[in-house]
């Protein structure tokens, strides 16, 4: 069974239904996925809802390449009064090491600007900047100590909540800009996550149990 995996993720529904067009004129088998906006159990933050398109992981270069050459072509016809052209070279670079933020037009675009003022940017700088990137996003999320300790008292107390925020710190995933996932929190606190979880389940337990031992003496 072929295995489809998230090639770009849309906040922007728009952008979400012209990528899923361009990917149907193409005649590239896709699937999509909305995310709804929820509660993060662990910062009891609102995750913002995101469109998921999914492909054959092993159609991930095809795709990107024919992007890129129509991005490239693009490039050609742009409109001179383009927003780009008032970044400065600062600005520009940090389009290329955060490749991920921006459509392949401005990716393409901002390397053109910097080459016509003189940059060199060879293919090796551009992996380099790329391979950066992504281990900057595959690191773990700051320590998580106060919900940790939260998450222990609510455990104990027998609450749900408790674990519900070890499951987050425990379970939850991101996912990096070439497909692969990776958890978003370090190994020392998704052991606290898991011991949270436990004793939270073990507390619910002995809960139940106290309250119906005193029903059945009766």
């Amino acid at each position: 069974m072929d295995e489809f995996v998230t090639f770009k993720e849309f906040s922007d529904e728009e952008h979400f239904i012209e990528f899923s067009q361009f990917l149907e004129q193409n005649n590239i088998r896709f699937q999509t996925e909305i995310s709804n906006g929820a509660i993060d159990p662990v910062s009891m933050r609102s995750v913002q809802k995101f469109f998921l398109v999914k492909i054959e992981k092993e159609n991930f270069p095809s795709v990107q390449k024919l992007i890129d050459n129509i991005a490239q072509e693009s490039i050609e016809d742009i409109d001179p009064d383009h927003y780009l052209f008032q970044f400065s070279d600062e600005e520009l670079f940090e389009i290329l090491s955060k490749a991920d933020e921006w459509s392949e037009l401005d990716y393409k675009l901002a390397q053109k600007i910097l080459q016509d003022r003189g940059h060199t940017l060879d293919k090796e700088y551009l992996k380099y900047l790329k391979k950066e990137r992504l281990a900057t996003l595959a690191k773990p999320e700051p320590s998580q100590a106060k919900f940790i300790w939260a998450g222990y008292t609510f455990a104990i107390l027998g609450g749900v909540l408790g674990v519900a925020m070890g499951w987050g710190i425990y379970f939850s995933q991101k996912r990096l800009p070439n497909g692969e996932v990776v958890y978003s929190y370090s190994e020392s606190d998704r052991k606290h996550g898991k011991k949270i979880i436990v004793i939270g389940f073990i507390m619910m337990v002995l809960l139940i149990l106290l309250k119906i031992l005193p029903l059945s003496s009766e």
